[in-house]
């Protein structure tokens, strides 16, 4: 489960730093291919295999892969001088589909973790994660502070 929170975090730092990156143009910034960011690295090494049973997990790597594409376009705008109204126009509209994708990205991650408590919700669930479940707010406190 840990992983999931780490994911969904790490999706929203990175959403933020575009966010930020664009109201500062002296920033250049690179985007990476969506197989090579932290949360392309978890859904590709393990995500995809461990959650296959779960419908949500195909949304995410969907999801994932549209916002890069549209990010990619913002950031080839932001780096490059202004020529036009009309490509600033567009940028704007892909910064809107990013922002989009992004949320569709962090509603994927929610469905795949609420799924998954469903699945451990019994009593057979290990002590840790019951743990995780009953006080999600301690364990990503305790996940931040490493």
């Amino acid at each position: 489960m840990i992983d999931i929170m780490i994911a969904r975090l790490k999706h929203v730092e990175w959403a933020y730093q575009l966010e930020m990156a664009l109201k500062k143009r002296d920033i250049i910034f690179d985007i990476g291919s969506y197989e090579q960011c932290e949360l392309g690295q978890w859904l590709y090494s393990e995500a995809i295999r461990m959650y296959s049973d779960i419908p949500e997990i195909e949304l995410l790597e969907n999801s994932h892969k549209m916002f890069h594409l549209a990010a990619d376009r913002v950031i080839k705008w932001h780096n490059a001088p202004r020529v036009s109204t009309r490509l600033d126009a567009q940028a704007q509209l892909d910064f809107e589909e990013a922002q989009r994708m992004s949320k569709d990205i962090i509603y994927s991650i929610t469905m795949l973790e609420f799924r998954l408590l469903k699945k451990y919700k019994d009593d057979n669930a290990p002590a840790n994660l019951k743990n995780m479940i009953l006080h999600p707010l301690k364990t990503l406190n305790s996940i931040l502070k490493k």
